[in-house]
């Protein structure tokens, strides 16, 4: 059984459903991570793929044990309390086995959809708030700048509602993270550098309560450490030249951009979890013993669910660091 990062750092395990896999292969993918042993499944909601509720749905339905998560649903383009509704019958219909991750959502698709709020933070706290109130079986009674309702509550809301986590990369959504919601997840190109210093901002807000920290990695698994790195240059330099991430970009603690090959794989080493079985699961341990709570690996590359089969079958079996029953 795995146990929290901070005590042993052991994290738990997770993969995460290509986002531009065809939908039509969730089915299966869920069920070969559940039958990887793995704990996690986590589903990105992009504009304009797929919907991420409704894909969660579907994998707890599917599966008997694997905990779904949602990483992320765009704030402003949902009403808290509609958004409540939904993630309260999910719980109700699967205990224990939802997390949700709310974000601001990329300012490019917000724009093209008429849903770009003035203030895109204060929205996302503000939903944040009203739904983990209206989860918790408060009436909730709200005027803000975004979000405003008048006694609402959910009128049979959750035993247990689940985590609902921010996720942001930004020192301010950090911090709306550590105050307002149950944990923080963080995207691919967050090294251990970046995960402990996003700890240490959640530490000054409350640091009474430890929240979750989800981290999400690339993972490419090769015996050839070479043609594994070859395999994350186009997530590696998507990420470098989007402009999306400029904190886990300051704080990489790398040579940046890359000036030689040499530089762009000791980058690949710090971001992703690549390489050999014995590197993967060092750089799994790594991410833990920075902070992560679980780490949730997306495969880059062909073959996906070859991936998941190899992380189990080689990187968890070989060298344990979590997460695999």
């Amino acid at each position: 059984m795995s146990v929290a990062a901070s005590d042993t750092a052991v994290p738990e395990l997770g993969v995460v459903f290509p986002a531009h896999a065809p939908v039509e292969q969730l089915p299966a993918f869920a069920a070969a991570v559940e039958a990887a042993g793995l704990e996690q499944l986590w589903l990105v909601e992009d504009c304009f793929l797929s919907g991420g509720l409704t894909m969660a749905a579907t994998a707890l339905a599917l599966t008997e044990r694997l905990r779904v998560g949602v990483g992320l649903l765009p704030a402003s383009i949902r009403n808290p309390a509609l958004a409540a509704m939904e993630i309260a019958t999910l719980a109700r219909l699967h205990p224990g086995r939802l997390e949700i991750a709310f974000g601001h959502g990329v300012r490019e698709w917000m724009g093209q959809i008429g849903a770009l709020p003035e203030r895109r933070l204060a929205a996302l706290e503000e939903v944040v708030l009203a739904v983990r109130r209206l989860l918790a079986g408060e009436t909730v009674t709200t005027a803000g700048t975004d979000v405003r309702l008048e006694a609402v509550a959910l009128e049979t809301p959750p035993a247990s509602a689940p985590p609902i986590l921010v996720g942001t990369t930004g020192p301010k959504g950090v911090r709306i993270a550590a105050r307002s919601a149950d944990g923080l997840l963080l995207p691919e190109g967050c090294g251990p550098a970046f995960v402990r210093w996003a700890r240490s901002e959640m530490g000054d807000e409350r640091p009474e309560a430890r929240r979750r920290c989800v981290v999400y990695a690339w993972l490419r698994i090769d015996d050839d450490p070479s043609s594994a790195y070859e395999e994350l240059r186009p997530a590696v330099e998507g990420w470098l030249g989007s402009g999306l991430y400029p904190e886990p970009l300051h704080r990489a603690g790398v040579r940046l951009p890359p000036e030689s090959e040499h530089d762009f794989q000791t980058l690949a080493r710090e971001l992703a979890v690549a390489g050999d079985p014995a590197s993967c699961a060092a750089a799994i341990r790594g991410l833990a013993e920075a902070g992560a709570d679980s780490v949730v690996l997306a495969p880059v590359g062909p073959d996906p669910a070859g991936q998941v089969e190899r992380l189990a079958g080689e990187v968890l079996l070989s060298s344990p660091v979590g997460g695999a029953r």
